[in-house]
């Protein structure tokens, strides 16, 4: 897989009389076996998650993330060879006129792009107690690998005092901002307590001590108003920006890029949601990111989005291929991209 090079607005990164700019993303050699031969195993995920070779891994790099995900990433834990099956995202900083190279994990691309152990049957050499089920298995969030748990390397050793989030993601008293667009009512859409929605963002970043600034919530279908703010916490009512109109394409008053553009700013941490199950403007809201003259894209320091695709051959929809296509595009761009 090529890696390709893209300097952006979000380079000038100043933390601690420290420079920071993002400078390319590297796949694991497990990433790129998958995407090297997607045009095969896109119609034979399953099967070939199941082979014994994909089994070993998968449980290992899952039990990785699972174990990272509880904590802010201590700079002191120990490293373990599974490591070297994560895809690094590498930045480039300059502290009092000296260079510095780092690195950060990031689950790799594999499978459907999710959870391994959902979706796909049963692998009967697996121990049952790592399968979930129902619900909670289709929204999995155990493959996700958010930056305040996610290991990194600075080298040559840098002597600052690292906060929650690393230094080329968040400057010190910048703002931290969600914007969670499909996002139904706070707690969730019918009570389903498995989907990853705004009150899963705000426990996940609340126990790592970390308290957005601002969240801004799209929601098409029309909700109850009184329920939208009683089920807010205290701590999120005066942050908290509701908006019950679908969003838009074009570059008006309801595009979210555009509101994007306006409120953030490059040193700003930005986490983005999109789920508006409406595959069409999805995609299309995904091509206007990558847009050339689109200068969100350098705001964006992690963003959740599922691609809606077939697996049916003669069909004209987006395959399993374009989803890697795009997430790996926008990885380049310097987005922690998940599925």
């Amino acid at each position: 897989m090529s890696v390709l090079r893209f300097s952006s607005p979000k380079a000038a990164l100043t933390n601690n009389s420290c420079s920071w700019k993002f400078h390319e993303y590297i796949p694991s050699s497990w990433e790129t076996y998958w995407f090297s031969n997607i045009d095969k195993f896109q119609y034979e995920v399953c099967s070939i998650l199941a082979r014994s070779d994909q089994v070993n891994i998968t449980i290992d790099v899952l039990l990785r993330i699972i174990s990272f995900q509880k904590e802010i990433f201590d700079t002191n834990s120990q490293r373990m060879s599974i490591d070297n099956q994560f895809s690094k995202m590498h930045y480039r900083g300059i502290c009092s006129n000296k260079e510095y190279n780092a690195s950060q994990l990031i689950e790799p691309l594999v499978g459907l792009i999710r959870d391994p152990l959902t979706i796909c049957p049963h692998i009967p050499s697996v121990s049952s107690n790592l399968y979930l089920h129902g619900e909670f298995a289709l929204q999995s969030k155990r493959f996700l690998l958010l930056a305040p748990s996610s290991p990194f390397q600075i080298d040559p050793s840098l002597t600052i005092n690292i906060a929650s989030l690393a230094p080329w993601l968040y400057t010190s008293g910048s703002q931290k901002i969600l914007i969670d667009i499909g996002s139904s009512y706070f707690k969730s859409r019918n009570e389903n307590t498995a989907e990853i929605g705004t009150k899963w963002f705000y426990d996940y970043f609340k126990e790592k001590s970390i308290r957005f600034n601002r969240i801004i919530a799209y929601e098409y279908e029309k909700l109850e108003t009184r329920r939208v703010w009683d089920e807010l916490p205290d701590d999120v009512y005066s942050i908290y920006t509701f908006i019950n109109v679908g969003v838009e394409v074009e570059m008006e008053k309801f595009n979210p890029w555009k509101m994007l553009e306006a409120i953030a700013k490059p040193d700003d941490y930005v986490v983005i949601k999109l789920d508006i199950d409406k595959p069409p403007l999805e995609s299309a809201l995904m091509k206007q990111l990558l847009g050339k003259k689109n200068p969100a894209k350098y705001l964006i320091d992690e963003l959740f989005f599922e691609k809606h695709i077939s697996d049916n051959r003669k069909s004209k929809e987006d395959k399993l291929k374009d989803s890697y296509e795009l997430f790996t595009k926008l990885r380049q761009y310097g987005i922690r991209m998940h599925g």
